[in-house]
């Protein structure tokens, strides 16, 4: 009988646990975005699934990728946000912004995020510097809406 009760504690710990998991799935291109100069953006979205958690939530992530015109990643600017919904409605209840720089000649100036409703927004302003001389300005909104059955886009 022992036995029987570890076991179940022990199953019901592990079930709990994953309650609280959440996992990132591969990143999507939604779009490429070419510059004259031969540099790229690329836009993409993932979404992070919540195993057994209460159905009505959702946390997605969209992220736009800045390359030079030798395909080198400069920098990276993404939101994530957090909606509830429910069928009729939905709502944003979280969001946040990262940047992460990786050539040194690009400085991120300015970036924010907010949410209204069912939307959040994040707006971001790289620069890239020569002798401490700005030359190139790249500015960047990336927007997240849900709608009411908890499609992200």
């Amino acid at each position: 009988m022992k036995r029987i009760v570890s076991l179940f504690l022990t199953l019901l710990v592990l079930l709990c646990s994953f309650s609280c998991m959440a996992f990132a799935t591969n990143e999507t291109v939604l779009s490429v975005e070419h510059f004259e100069d031969g540099s790229y953006g690329v836009v993409s979205m993932s979404k992070s699934i919540v195993l057994f958690a209460g159905r009505g939530s959702v946390t997605e992530s969209k992220h736009y990728s800045y390359y030079d015109n030798n395909s080198n990643l400069d920098w990276r600017a993404s939101i994530t946000a957090t909606f509830s919904y429910n069928g009729t409605s939905a709502s944003c209840t979280d969001v946040s912004k990262s940047t992460t720089i990786y050539d040194s000649a690009w400085k991120c100036t300015s970036s924010s995020c907010s949410k209204s409703g069912a939307t959040a927004t994040g707006n971001f302003t790289f620069k890239r510097y020569v002798l401490l001389v700005p030359v190139q300005t790249v500015n960047k909104t990336l927007t997240l809406t849900c709608d009411a059955n908890g499609n992200v886009s």
